[in-house]
């Protein structure tokens, strides 16, 4: 067909047109439609029918991705190009500016030629393909577009998940999901990899790389990882997962420095057994302690969860023992079909060693409680139901047992201060737990249990309980006022193993006591325009009084009680103690107040400020350890202050003031700054007369350089915008670099109780980080560690891991890079819609 259309409207001035040429299946019909299309008027003919005939337009509140790979055989294929030319049924010519797209494939060249009967495309020249993010780049490209099975000559390619690519010297495609990569390298240094290898902060360079998607399996062989040119870690074949999803193989090894166990290196081996279930054997080598291993075995069901944790030290070339710890925990609930009641059950087995072990393997500590190791086992039984004719209820029944592994310091040298109380373990613990489900008209709860105490010293009292709970009450009020009286009871029955001389138990008592409390509370609000805005002021005052006649308790055990702190909370508990054995006498009324200042746009709270104190109308007569009697009236005054009023500051401050004394028993004042992401510092001080007084300082700061972690987010959200980062933009150009740290010092004893310091380095396709850490494990001895962390961006993360330590530590701390399941990944996921879709 001559192309005189073409060479007319090109003299005439006019601008070449795109020419867009739908092909289903190649047959000898379409072909010679796709003639007739190359036709401008037939073009416009039936673009008019096809609006004429096109169905009504409905509204879509989601755009379902395009379909891909295989699946999009049956798909036309759509030409986007300055001139095209061919043969009907054979084959089609299309150059200058060149697009093909089908479904979800996207290929751009400055020459294609698709034949027909094979349905291979032929592009030469700034050949580009992009399917789902991800891109491919280069001179020359050979693809069936069926099976997608083809040959990439000299490619460059980057993929959207990880935000990382490299160069190949070809790529050959073998399907919908499986490629293999001849001569490749990967690194996220470069947007677009440009750079020669040796140019890149790292790299990793493979002989031969086989990928397949649908087994989530890579196979690399010859892999070398150099970073800054030198090669830091190599394997003749090197296996890795394609996803976040699963895969069995070795994990990066890493390594811990410490002055308990000297350098420990581990190399973990991840097994993924089933969906459901998953194991991480790693064998660890220490210079002063020996080999162990540990072990982690994971498994999830559609009821049941739990995990076991291991560590074995035989030999320990230190202790001259064998060392070790279990944590094995278990979760799960029954169900069934059409029935209200659920049965909860668990159980935790939590134990080690020897006492030593909190002291020598800090790192590896599985409680927050690191000298009380705890294990129980409990299950439960929910159940809704109609009470005595005081409307639904929820009610459960429980049993449970728990035992305790206390920690005692067996040195010699020790202060007799540093042995610990054993907790009373529950051999078993039986009860009724059931309470009202409405919140208005007569709100009520009950509970009764029976216990068994046992305690692992000997010395002290053990024997069994049995007590029952009970509270009702009226709700009256509503948003802008409330008042509630309360009636409640504490009833327990003992029958101890034996007597107790130095407090004069009895083998068997019992003593019931009744409590009756008003409480109430009104909420007044104000508008009011101050710090430049609109604000609501709030004023809420509460007023509670307590009665409970005085009972003497001296002479029952303390299995599970202990005095509450005193706080803005526990002023208004109607019993200064927790559990049961010990119940306060109380004739007394707790006042408080409290406004705040509300954003009227956001209901934000900008300033808080209250104080709350409690006055006794008689002796208490119950007090802490069965002390002396309490006659002070007034009891200490509680001041409470909380303000974001300044921009980027944060206040909080509580003061506990005693009238009596005319002094500061208790006081609280922190501080915090926080400009903007990765940038936060905070500082608190706590002071308790006579016990401790401490600062502690946390940070997060840049102190040098530019900020990559920012640059990182600005360019994934360029590339999810289908816009090409700004070149430059990558490592090479130096990076920003952190000090990270918290500092817990004791004023009191003069001395640095707990310590964390390191740097962080951001080259915006790797992160370093180098950390210290300090634990006191008592008044003259300390735990100390080593930590540094190489993270390749896209790729892993070598070293030992202070993120966990920084996160817990550290107010306000952020990651560099936000984990979202792969070891490294970028800001913002990729689209189905990016680049050329």
């Amino acid at each position: 067909m001559p192309p005189s259309a073409l060479t007319i409207r090109r003299a005439a001035g006019a601008r070449p047109r795109a020419w867009r040429l739908p092909l289903p299946s190649p047959t000898p019909v379409a072909c010679a439609a796709a003639l007739a299309l190359w036709s401008p008027f037939f073009v416009g003919a039936v673009e008019a029918d096809a609006d004429a005939e096109a169905a009504p337009l409905r509204i879509s509140s989601s755009l379902a991705a395009p379909v891909g790979g295989t699946d999009a055989k049956d798909l036309p294929i759509y030409f986007e190009a300055d001139r095209l030319d061919g043969t009907p049924g054979l084959k089609t010519h299309a150059s200058g500016n060149v697009r093909l797209k089908r479904g979800d494939l996207t290929m751009r060249a400055d020459d294609i030629t698709h034949t027909a009967d094979s349905n291979v495309a032929e592009a030469l020249g700034g050949v580009r393909i992009s399917r789902r993010g991800d891109i491919f780049s280069g001179p020359a490209l050979t693809l069936q577009l069926d099976t997608l099975e083809g040959e990439f000559t000299n490619p460059t390619y980057r993929f959207a998940r990880t935000g990382a690519g490299g160069q190949a010297e070809k790529v050959e495609f073998l399907g919908n999901n499986k490629l293999r990569a001849i001569g490749a390298t990967y690194s996220s240094c470069t947007p677009e990899n440009t750079a020669e290898p040796s140019d890149l902060d790292w790299v990793l360079t493979t002989s031969d790389v086989y990928m397949d998607f649908e087994t989530n399996e890579g196979r690399a062989k010859n892999a070398v990882i150099r970073f800054m040119g030198v090669p830091i870690l190599a394997a003749p074949v090197l296996t890795f997962p394609l996803s976040d999803e699963r895969k069995s193989g070795f994990l990066p090894p890493s390594f811990d420095i410490d002055n308990k166990s000297g350098f420990e290196l581990s190399q973990p081996y991840y097994w993924n057994i089933a969906p459901n279930r998953d194991a991480t054997i790693t064998p660890t080598l220490s210079t002063r302690r020996g080999a162990g291993v540990e072990g982690e075995f994971r498994y999830l069901s559609d009821s049941d969860q739990g995990t076991i944790e291991v560590m074995a030290l035989p030999n320990d070339q230190v202790a001259k023992r064998d060392r070790g710890m279990i944590n094995a925990q278990h979760k799960g609930e029954l169900v069934r079909a059409g029935s209200p009641s659920l049965t909860n059950y668990d159980w935790q087995w939590l134990r080690v060693s020897d006492d030593d072990y909190w002291k020598d393997f800090t790192r590896s500590r599985a409680t927050l409680t690191p000298r009380l190791y705890g294990s129980h086992a409990s299950i439960e039984r929910q159940i809704n139901t109609r009470a005595w004719g005081l409307g639904s209820s929820q009610t459960a029944l429980y049993a449970r047992v728990q035992s305790w592994q206390t920690l005692q310091d067996l040195d010699p040298a020790a202060s007799p201060d540093s042995r610990i109380i054993s907790p009373y373990r529950r051999e078993p613990q039986i009860g009724l737990r059931s309470r009202s489900t409405s919140d208005a008209g007569l709100v009520w709860n009950f509970e009764t249990e029976v216990n068994r105490f046992g305690n692992e010293d000997s010395t002290r009292v053990t024997g069994d309980r049995l007590h029952a709970l009970g509270t009702i009450s009226r709700p009256f009020g509503d948003a802008g006022w409330n008042f509630t009286p309360k009636l409640s009871l504490n009833a327990a029955s003992y029958s101890l193993d034996r007597n107790d001389a130095s407090i004069g138990t009895k083998r068997s008592q019992s003593r019931v006591i009744p409590t009756a409390s008003l409480d109430g509370g009104v909420v007044y609000e104000r508008p009011i325009n101050w710090f430049g805005g609109s604000q609501i002021q709030t004023l809420e005052p509460r007023v509670q009084y307590v009665y409970t006649p005085y009972k003497r308790q001296s002479d029952i055990p303390q299995f599970d009680s202990a005095i509450r702190d005193f706080n803005q909370y526990s002023i208004f508990s109607e019993n200064a103690f927790t559990g049961v054995d010990r119940v306060s006498d109380a004739n007394q009324l707790s006042l408080g107040v409290t406004t705040r200042i509300l954003d009227a746009d956001t209901g934000g709270e900008i300033m808080r400020l209250g104080m709350v104190q409690k006055v006794q109308f008689d002796d208490q007569r119950i007090t802490a350890d069965d002390g002396p009697v309490n006659t002070q009236r007034w009891s200490d005054l509680l001041l409470l202050g909380s303000t974001s009023v300044v921009p980027h500051w944060y206040f909080d401050s509580t003061a506990q003031y005693s009238a009596r004394d005319s002094r500061i028993e208790r006081s609280l004042l922190g501080i915090r700054y926080n400009p903007s992401d990765f940038r936060t510092i905070s500082a608190n001080y706590r002071y308790t007369r006579d016990s401790s007084e401490q600062l502690d300082v946390g940070w997060q700061w840049p102190i040098a350089g530019r900020s990559p972690a920012a640059e990182a987010v600005a360019s994934a959200l360029a590339q999810a915008a289908g816009v090409k980062p700004t070149p430059g933009s990558s490592a090479g150009c130096g990076g920003t670099w952190y000090s990270v740290g918290r500092l817990n010092y004791s004023l009191r004893d003069k001395r640095l109780s707990d310590a964390l310091v390191g740097l962080e380095y951001d080259g915006g396709c790797w992160i370093a980080r180098v950390v210290a850490e300090r634990t006191s494990i008592g008044k003259t001895e300390a735990a100390t560690r080593l930590m540094f962390q190489l993270e390749l961006v896209g790729l892993s993360r070598l070293g030992s891991s202070p993120l966990r330590a920084l996160k817990d530590n550290i107010p306000g701390y952020r990651l560099l890079r936000e984990d979202t399941g792969l070891l490294t990944a970028p800001p913002v996921p990729p689209s189905a819609y990016v680049n050329d879709d």
